[in-house]
């Protein structure tokens, strides 16, 4: 049976860049939109768990997509947001739904502005605004912690869930094990582009959250409460400025709510794509 630790990786040809793609889809559809999955700083297509990603596939033609020069995707890195947000939205699809987690967030408020007759839904998870005036930083050692080459048990815990969530956090580690086909890792150079446009778009100093009420499309805002790069504070912020957005905190989760409740998130995203 095809499920998310199993399915082929496939390569999409647009411009002289090869995108790197992996695509789950039902028998029978919900509905022909797509959702497009859109990742976190450093992930590729392995570190979506593939726990949520078969849940929602269950019902929904899931599409994980990794920008230029991620994974085994070929081009150069984005230099920005809005470079990021132009490459998904250059697959050839009509229309779209978009899912972001953490950066990936970030890419689906842009490409919701840039593209509001191509994106139909937008659902942001771990993430936030732009930086301005009131958003509350994010802890003084989570940065240092992601950039660590690679990640213990600990890291992954502090930078994905709550504190005292450790059997969660194994259960995770062994899910994202199970795939043996493995794309790259990300490139030194690659973080590099990305920490600088991360470090634009959280430090104020691009024009998305002045944005932010150009974005009309319904939105859902999934947060933990214990979040060390996204205070609770931030969703409020991101929520504020949106014409249509609705927001579920999940308590003592922590950056990755999909990935501590996978069935339960999963769920929820499923509703919000269903209501009319």
């Amino acid at each position: 049976m095809t499920n998310a630790t199993n399915v082929e990786t496939k390569h999409l040809e647009v411009g002289d860049v090869s995108y790197a793609y992996r695509e789950l889809r039902p028998a029978k559809l919900a509905d022909p939109t797509p959702v497009i999955f859109l990742h976190r700083f450093r992930g590729t297509l392995d570190d979506w768990d593939p726990a949520f990603v078969d849940e929602l596939a269950k019902t929904r033609h899931v599409i994980l997509f990794s920008d230029a020069a991620v994974g085994s995707s070929t081009g150069t890195p984005s230099k920005d947001v809005d470079e990021k947000a132009r490459n998904a939205a250059s697959l050839g699809y009509e229309q779209i739904d978009v899912l972001g987690f953490s950066m990936g967030g970030f890419v689906c408020q842009a490409i919701a502005i840039q593209e509001p007759k191509l994106v139909r839904k937008v659902i942001v998870i771990g993430s936030g605004p732009a930086g301005n005036a009131e958003t509350a930083p994010p802890t003084d050692i989570v940065f240092g912690i992601a950039l660590r080459e690679t990640y213990a048990f600990e890291d992954i815990r502090y930078l994905f869930f709550a504190e005292g969530r450790e059997q969660e956090t194994q259960a995770y580690i062994e899910r994202m094990a199970i795939r043996k086909d493995r794309e790259p890792v990300v490139g030194t150079q690659v973080i590099g582009a990305m920490v600088e446009s991360v470090s634009a778009f959280m430090g104020g100093k691009t024009d998305h959250y002045s944005r932010l009420r150009q974005l009309k499309q319904p939105v859902l805002i999934i947060s933990g409460d214990r979040d060390p790069f996204f205070p609770l504070k931030n969703t409020w912020l991101l929520y504020r400025e949106l014409a249509d957005a609705q927001v579920a905190v999940y308590p003592l989760a922590g950056h990755a709510p999909h990935q501590q409740h996978p069935t339960e998130v999963a769920a929820q995203v499923d509703r919000f794509l269903s209501f009319k």
